[in-house]
């Protein structure tokens, strides 16, 4: 609770101020009106005393209605510091999920995430403005009707309040038993929303293996499990909600039985018999109520727990450099290492890279060739060595300033579900249509002008509507647009054919800006033309030097490009 609470430290004195009139509001409408109800039957009407009804009968109305509306103005001041709360708590989750690095996604899946910003951070809200108010507006209003009670006869108010031990007993069992049930549901629930993300990302392959059936299975499957959860949930919940309202019954019937008895003996009027009659609502409401109340506090708990490791969640890559990067210059790799996991992906990798040249890494998969691309990135960091950039550590410059002079096109390359225009434009909203076009064209996007809205198309999520290597060609302008400092492009070609990998491969080569090319890829035909290319094998530099270097030194180069050339060959 209290951890939650920082996130309405601005909004605290209002925060509070909504709760008391709230509170405050509940108990005038629903505890003053009943009192004056009593005083009407016993000195208007038992006392024929008529003149004082009309009187006591506006008084009991303004009571209601002046609470009614202040608990409404309360009710409005806690709802504008509710939405208030929700918006820096999404906001903050939101902001720490872009500071996370790849490893914190592959152990989170996307369901997860999605349930937390949206069902768990509802429930904190809902919890911490409407479920507190509700839950101490009738816990005031039960406590206040029971000392008007004892103030009218405490015998009677003692007998009535026979059960409560036993509810009170009730409670306690039905807390620890809901108390794991939540936490189960909850990540059923997450399992369920993942698996259904998945599958609608997947339709395309789902359907062509024909696995249609299976997946439904899957599905079903999963949604079982989870109507099983909210079926335990379910059981524990009308097992305590059927003995307390019990109990609540038997309250109602002793204040009936012992009632009758206390007005007849002349112990209480039949005016205070009503009153506490209508104020037992208000002392057995809070009890009947507890089980949802017990509900809800479990589901916050679970929530907030969920909410808070991902906010103390701390970022292995931390923008700790404040300088700026205006432009990618000199490069360096010294003696760097990468370790991921206890394994060893890079080896001790030196090498300089001058600006406006193009360099290549090529190597068979798993060599480490992507890694090096990421090392830019800041994406992953050297477990050894240093990496500098115009002679300054990389870690001197800010994270922000160092990836905007970086453009980079990944092996699967992510797209928006919004338009072609948009997707080109993502990071640089100052592009021209015009400008657009160029980057499109220069990465062999033309296609897209064949499109029934040209480039106003929406492609879909993720880009579903297209084919792969139509994904990395857009992608490529995306990159394109930025006009980048340093253009990293890993095995972008891979999904390309021959003609269009050439043309591809030759615009990147003559980009009409100054920039520095980082090529990764599998293919002699995408890295012949590097100035420098580095051959790459079990994370080390096992050679290095220009296309025709690399030929006379008959190491494995030469070996990949003989099987490549016999390869295309016997294809022809």
């Amino acid at each position: 609770m209290r951890w939650v609470l920082k996130f309405i430290k601005e909004d605290n004195f209002k925060y509070w101020l909504a709760n008391i009139m709230i509170i405050l509001g509940s108990g005038i409408a629903y505890i003053i009106p009943i009192a004056l109800l009593g005083d009407i039957v016993d000195i208007g009407i038992y006392e024929n005393n008529f003149s004082a009804i009309p009187f006591m009968f506006i008084l009991s109305i303004s009571m209601f209605a002046g609470g009614r509306i202040l608990a409404y103005f309360g009710i409005l001041l806690i709802d504008h510091v509710r939405f208030r709360m929700a918006d820096k708590l999404k906001n903050a989750c939101y902001q720490k999920l872009n500071s996370l690095e790849e490893d914190f996604y592959q152990k989170n899946s996307l369901g997860e995430l999605n349930t937390l910003l949206t069902t768990d951070i509802h429930t904190i809200h809902h919890n911490m403005c409407y479920v507190i108010k509700q839950s101490m507006s009738m816990l005031i209003a039960s406590i206040l009707s029971i000392l008007y009670c004892l103030y009218i006869n405490p015998i009677l108010t003692l007998i009535i309040l026979i059960p409560t031990p036993i509810i009170a007993i009730l409670s306690h069992k039905h807390i620890k038993q809901s108390n794991g049930l939540y936490s189960a549901q909850r990540q059923s629930l997450s399992k369920l929303n993942s698996y259904i993300q998945e599958n609608i990302e997947g339709n395309r392959l789902v359907k062509n293996l024909g696995t249609e059936e299976l997946e439904i299975k899957e599905f079903k499957e999963k949604n079982r499990i989870l109507k099983n959860k909210n079926k335990d949930i379910q059981n524990v919940n009308i097992n305590y909600n059927s003995r307390v309202t019990f109990l609540s019954y038997c309250m109602q019937l002793l204040l009936v039985l012992f009632g009758g008895i206390f007005v007849i003996q002349g112990y209480i009027t039949i005016g205070n018999f009503i009153i506490m009659y209508s104020f037992i609502e208000r002392i057995k409401k809070p009890f009947i109520e507890m089980s949802g109340f017990i509900n809800e506090w479990q589901e916050f708990r679970v929530a907030v727990a969920k909410v808070r490791k991902l906010l103390e969640t701390k970022p292995k890559i931390k923008s700790l450099g404040e300088k700026e990067l205006n432009s990618i210059n000199d490069i360096a790799f010294q003696n760097v290492s990468v370790k991921i996991e206890n394994k060893l992906i890079l080896k001790n990798i030196c090498f300089e890279m001058k600006a406006n040249k193009t360099y290549a890494f090529i190597g068979e998969i798993g060599s480490g060739k992507s890694t090096i691309g990421k090392l830019f990135l800041r994406l992953i960091e050297p477990s050894k060595g240093n990496i500098k950039i115009n002679n300054e550590l990389i870690s001197e410059y800010s994270l922000e300033t160092l990836r905007r002079q970086i453009g980079y096109v990944s092996q699967t390359p992510f797209l928006f579900s919004d338009t072609i225009a948009n997707n080109v434009a993502f990071g640089k909203e100052d592009l021209t249509r015009e400008d657009i076009i160029k980057c499109l064209i220069l990465a062999k996007s033309d296609y897209v002008f064949s499109l029934p809205n040209g480039i106003d198309t929406i492609i879909g999520e993720n880009g579903v509507s297209l084919s792969g290597g139509e994904k990395q060609r857009l992608a490529l302008a995306r990159a394109i647009a930025k006009r980048p400092s340093l253009l990293i492009l890993d095995d972008i070609t891979s999904a390309l054919d021959f003609e269009t990998e050439l043309e591809v491969t030759n615009n990147i080569n003559n980009l009409q800006y100054e920039c520095t090319k980082i090529i990764i890829a599998q293919k002699i035909l995408s890295v012949k033309n590097a100035d420098t290319i580095f051959v790459m094998k079990n994370g080390r530099i096992e050679e290095y030097g220009s296309h025709e270097e690399l030929l006379q030194q008959n190491g494995i180069y030469k070996e990949i490009y003989e099987i490549q050339e016999n390869n295309r060959e016997a294809c022809v």
